[in-house]
């Protein structure tokens, strides 16, 4: 029996390769001493055949021919996850283009319009139109009216009805913004009719909805001067 140079295991006189670790065998040379003395590995494979002069020089090109080599797909795995990350974000069709005002107050706006005979309220409310119109529509495809032109033409040819539309409208439209945001915020047309209509009946109907008016613009600019 033969003992393999490199794995040690026996095989038989007449074979030709090792079974157990697939290095091949030279013919054994006349007058030599042993077999396994002039036995000379060879790399078995159908990319290359050849004699190595010692055992350091055999581990380091079989080491080459059959270890796994690192993948390529290693970025791509990486970029994959950051995809699959991204998808699972809220998307924004662009990020915001100005920083929209969220420190607007009833009581600021009640005390500053009483000092200025109401024109404090107006500049306020059509900021607040500005705003709402510049967050929503791209999502909604609606404009609401100027607030000064609602005030000043729209409102008395219509003997106020128009304003009642208007606040309607413009409250459904936060409403409807906020849960698309995902803001835990409950805010819509049913605060005006509850609270600045059927409320003026308790006298302090109205102040509660335009707290809760003024809050939701707020938390609406908020998350819109984040995230767009």
């Amino acid at each position: 029996m033969l003992i393999c140079p490199k794995c040690n295991h026996q095989v038989p006189d007449d074979a030709k390769y090792c079974e157990f670790c697939g290095v091949r065998f030279l013919p054994v040379e006349e007058g030599s001493e042993t077999a396994e003395s002039q036995a000379t590995t060879v790399l078995t494979s159908d990319m290359k055949t050849g004699f190595y002069a010692n055992d350091n020089q055999y581990q380091q090109d079989f080491s080459k021919e059959f270890q796994p080599q690192a993948t390529p797909y290693a970025n791509q795995n990486f970029q994959y996850q950051s995809n699959q990350n991204m998808n699972q974000r809220p998307m924004y069709s662009q990020a915001p283009v100005s920083q929209l005002k969220t420190d607007r107050s009833f009581i600021k706006t009640l005390l500053l319009s009483m000092i200025t005979f109401g024109i404090y309220a107006l500049i306020t409310y059509g900021s607040i139109t500005d705003d709402v119109n510049l967050v929503c529509s791209k999502y909604d495809g609606k404009k609401s009216m100027n607030y000064f032109l609602l005030i000043f033409i729209v409102t008395p040819l219509t003997f106020g009805i128009a304003s009642l539309v208007w606040f309607n409208n413009i409250c459904q439209r936060i409403g409807n913004e906020l849960k698309r945001r995902q803001i835990a915020y409950e805010f819509g047309s049913k605060d005006f009719w509850l609270w600045g209509i059927l409320g003026s009946i308790i006298i302090v109907g109205p102040f509660v909805f335009a707290h809760k008016f003024f809050t939701a613009v707020n938390m609406m600019n908020e998350d819109y001067n984040i995230k767009g």
